[in-house]
């Protein structure tokens, strides 16, 4: 079970004041309006009251989350069980090593306009050069006419 000391903030002598009113757990604590908070002594100023608002709501989403990512790691090592019996070996999509994949991509992808870029440059140069070249050689035919 949750505590309200387990909230950022809570320490043991708000967690007694808060049961004292009834506010028994984090859900409660959040559900509450900041007037309500405020009317508790001890929680009656703005920004105490809004802070402690804010740590059970931060709490409270931080919890959802972490069981989120548990059940659905849960539930991809199951596939991935039932996906081995069945067919040999075939590997799930881990959402992070795909996210890897991706980075690894864009940085491939980076690097080949970087080269695309500076053979570019590197064949402008050399049409330039060339251009010169082929200047001067007019130039030294003219003379020779």
């Amino acid at each position: 079970m949750v505590k309200l000391t387990d909230v950022t903030g809570i320490g043991p002598v708000t967690a007694k004041l808060l049961s004292e009113h009834k506010i028994k757990t984090v859900e409660a604590l959040a559900s509450m309006s900041l007037a309500e908070l405020k009317k508790i002594p001890g929680l009656s100023g703005d920004i105490r009251a809004r802070a402690i608002k804010k740590a059970a709501t931060d709490y409270l989403q931080s919890k959802t989350v972490k069981q989120l990512s548990t059940s659905a790691n849960s539930i991809q090592t199951t596939v991935t069980k039932v996906a081995r019996k069945k067919a040999g070996v075939i590997q799930p999509v881990n959402p992070a090593e795909e996210d890897e994949v991706k980075d690894k991509d864009k940085k491939k992808n980076k690097k080949d306009d970087k080269k695309e870029e500076k053979d570019k440059k590197k064949k402008d140069r050399n049409k330039k050069k060339d251009k010169k070249k082929n200047k001067k050689k007019k130039g030294k035919d003219k003379k020779k006419s």
